[in-house]
């Protein structure tokens, strides 16, 4: 046991847990079994509305003004024809007959909120009035019937563009559902009816929506993580063999991760918190972080073994932990707070529960190192592990590493001139980031949906929606003309608008019933200026046409109406500008005591979480800094040895920034978590590297240089199979089919990459010219300080300890 005679705290924990190792394993697997047990109950939320919380007074008008207009995210259904007649040709147009009745058949899609030209009415003048009448009433058998109803299609503009291509080489099938959480099923029964449909010569058939692209990464996503998880544990076991070549120093710290990844999703599961699109690499990224305790642990304690023969397993056991167990806490506390900080900064939903339960499973894989792996050790054999040779001996591993710090001990002038140049580039490069989202871009571009999405938006208006509900103050007030004009004004401004197609609303329905009773003259296809007339031409549709096929535009008492915006791209950046510059409009020129305007959708609702990214970044960002810095200013006694743990993480985080800027990565939703986590995982390197400088400063011998020499083949090497074990972890994230995952995964191995290098060679480089006092360079005797080397110009007065 320790030569002590007053055994610390830490020793009286650790010889405890080596005195009772099978009940502590026992516990450790039942526990991680009970955690385990939960994750079958998970379930998947791919929505957009996952990331805006349900309080959020954007999210809540929606869903006010969904129950009034009984708008939702819609399946679409495609039929392109690029022939000489387009899509108004006999078979084509009674393909589309078929595929609107089949629809309404489809579980969870609401029948009676099917639109296509199956469905829709022509508005007509008669001699008698007006006469609204079925597009395909008769269903067209020839090509005649199909000319009729594209000339009535080309009478009536608001069809033009929402429902037909404007140049007819392409029209919808747009269906409501009646739950949003089965869109999975729903997708898939769309796409079942798709492969099932008789191919016609000619005709492509898509599929698309805001409610397709939910459904579609719903199994994208689940597909994605059952190939990426197996992949990462393969990776990160060959990391093990490599760097123990034992069989417990490979299946322990596996054991840690599974206890991880049971602890994070077990703990999702009870909580009744889903699984959300970026939830998809959380596995992956736990995978790489639980073996990095276990790394330092099991290089310790091989180590420790190797060098002192003479001492019991227990007693290297013991002392190991004891000595490992305080910075170790420290970097994963460390850790802890880098997701932690996700939570706290009170952004996306999604992005808060990864962080939480990111945070979970480190501290599940803190526990699971302080006491699964020493009660477990106890219970086998102490054998050499034939690649810890010793800090005089090295493997290749050691001796790579050793090479790198030498050569910045060497030459530290240049390893801080090129780190200094280096971070004004990464500088340059943040300023040029730009903050931007965009659906769709969550898949491939090989992806059918990816695809299918393109397709319709070059032909369509838009499938991405902005609705904008108008407000009267009294019962049937929109049967108001000035109201009406206001509104028809306020659809032309929005058609100025960057990316919109097109808007319709109640307004093309009176003018194209005020043009029926006047001959179908196109001179009167606009507002009446007569409020009787207007109610009156209602009342004329009712005789002959379905009262409720306004009701996705105007409310039962004339009193809310909605005008819905057909966008062609889901970008943040495009939907910006049209949202600012309408809010603008609505405040200076619509917006009155007597008539309001409100913006909601999916396009609204969007930009709401979407423009919460730059802040929940830099919060989170910051709070992990700061904390960061806090623990290990606690842990080494020192504000200023704090600070410099924290050069790895601003060496990377910077770096990472340079490259987003000029390669042009948006700051989005998967690339915004990563400098709060790099910040996490970065510092580790930080603490680690700090804490053994200033050991050997304060209890070595020798010269600086000769000091240092001892750092790298174990420190140094047990560091480099951290960053290797997290680097491929995140690393394999490179390989998902979700591209928000692969750069999300390339930033953070570049990160880690990063701060292994400046805790080899810059904090080394900087100790030799800087020689802090809080790393203890007091305590060397001044002439070892002048065999360093160091010069004049950079030092610190030194003063010899005495006792």
């Amino acid at each position: 046991m320790s030569q002590s005679t007053r055994p610390s705290k830490a020793e009286d924990f650790f010889s405890w847990v080596t005195g009772h190792p099978k009940t502590l394993v026992l516990v450790g697997v039942l526990l991680m079994l009970s955690a385990a047990a939960f994750i079958p109950g998970l379930t998947k939320d791919t929505s957009s509305d996952s990331f805006i919380a349900k309080d959020n007074p954007a999210r809540v008008y929606r869903d006010q003004m969904k129950e009034v207009f009984g708008l939702s995210d819609p399946f679409v259904i495609a039929i392109i024809n690029h022939g000489p007649t387009g899509v108004f040709h006999p078979e084509t147009l009674q393909l589309v007959q078929r595929l609107t009745d089949q629809v309404k058949k489809i579980p969870n899609v609401d029948p009676d909120r099917v639109v296509s030209l199956a469905t829709e009415s022509n508005i007509v003048g008669t001699a008698d009035g007006m006469l609204v009448s079925k597009f395909f009433d008769p269903l067209p058998t020839t090509q005649i019937q199909a000319d009729a109803i594209r000339a009535a299609i080309a009478d009536f503009p608001l069809y033009q563009g929402s429902l037909v291509a404007r140049d007819f080489t392409a029209t919808l099938i747009v269906a409501e559902i009646l739950d949003e959480m089965k869109s999975e099923t729903t997708y898939n029964a769309f796409m079942t009816l798709i492969k099932d449909t008789p191919q016609i010569p000619g005709v492509e058939l898509h599929v698309a929506g805001e409610g397709a692209i939910s459904g579609y990464l719903f199994n994208y996503i689940d597909q994605d993580a059952s190939r990426l998880n197996p992949i990462v544990g393969i990776v990160i076991t060959l990391v093990l063999c490599i760097a123990f070549r034992t069989l417990w120093g490979t299946l322990l710290p596996n054991v840690v991760v599974l206890a991880t990844v049971a602890a994070a999703f077990g703990t999702m599961a009870a909580g009744g918190v889903p699984f959300y699109v970026i939830t998809n690499g959380l596995a992956s990224i736990l995978i790489g972080m639980a073996v990095a305790e276990p790394i330092h642990v099991l290089t310790h304690y091989y180590g420790l073994g190797r060098a002192h023969p003479d001492l019991s397993h227990r007693d290297v056991i013991v002392r190991t932990m004891t000595e490992t167990w305080k910075p170790l806490t420290n970097t994963i506390l460390t850790t802890f707070v880098g997701f932690i900080s996700l939570y706290l900064s009170g952004g996306m939903p999604p992005m808060q529960y990864f962080g939480l339960f990111a945070a979970i499973g480190v501290m599940a894989a803190w526990l699971y190192g302080m006491v699964f792996i020493p009660a477990a050790l106890m219970l086998v054999t102490f054998k050499l592990s034939p690649a810890i040779r010793g800090e005089h001996t090295p493997d290749r591993y050691g001796r790579a590493v050793a090479a790198l710090g030498n050569f910045a001990i060497r030459r530290p002038r240049l390893i801080l001139a090129v780190t200094l140049i280096i971070s004004i580039i990464g500088g340059m490069g943040a300023f040029r980031l730009t903050i931007d989202e965009a659906t769709i871009e969550n898949f491939q571009r090989n992806e059918p949906i990816y695809y299918a999405d393109k397709a319709i938006n070059q032909v369509m208006d838009g499938t991405n929606y902005l609705d904008i509900v108008i407000e009267t103050q009294i019962k049937e007030g929109l049967f108001n003309p000035d109201y009406l004009q206001r509104i028809d004004a306020l659809q032309r401004f929005v058609e100025t608008l960057p990316g919109v197609g097109g808007t319709t609303s109640v307004v093309d329905y009176i003018k194209q019933m005020h043009r029926s009773i006047n001959e179908n003259r196109h001179e009167a296809y606009r507002i009446p200026d007569n409020r009787d007339l207007i109610a009156q031409l209602f009342l004329l549709y009712s005789a002959s046409g379905d009262p409720t096929d306004f009701e996705e535009e105007i409310d039962y008492d004339y009193r809310r109406a909605n005008i819905r915006a057909s966008i062609n791209t889901s970008y943040y950046t495009n939907n910006r500008i049209v949202i600012e510059k309408l809010d603008q409009y609505l405040a200076e020129h619509f917006n009155t005591s007597d008539m309001t305007a409100h913006l909601s959708g999916r396009v609204n609702v969007n930009h709401h979480w979407l423009k919460t990214i730059a802040t929940t970044h830099f919060v989170s960002e910051g709070l992990a800094l700061v904390i960061s810095w806090l623990m290990a200013a606690w842990l080494l006694r020192s504000l200023s040895a704090g600070l410099f743990t924290l050069v790895p993480v601003f060496a990377s985080v910077l770096l990472v920034y340079g490259v987003m800027g000029f390669s042009g990565i948006w700051l989005a939703v998967g690339t915004s978590m990563f400098a709060a986590i790099a910040t996490g995982l970065s510092i580790d390197f930080g603490v680690h590297t700090t804490q053994r400088i200033r050991d050997l400063m304060e209890s070595g011998t020798g010269t600086f240089e000769e000091r240092m020499s001892q750092l790298f083949p174990s420190t140094g090497r047990a560091l480099f199979f951290n960053f290797a074990a997290m680097s491929l972890g995140f690393g394999t994230l490179m390989i998902s089919v979700v591209p928000p995952l692969v750069r999300f995964g390339g930033l953070v191995t570049v990160a880690m990459t990063v701060s292994f290098l400046a805790s080899i060679m810059v904090m080394p480089a900087m100790a030799k010219l800087f020689r802090p006092r809080f790393l203890g360079f007091r305590t060397l005797p001044e002439e070892i300080q002048q065999e360093a080397h160091l010069e004049p110009a950079y030092s610190i007065s030194i003063v010899e300890e005495r006792k």
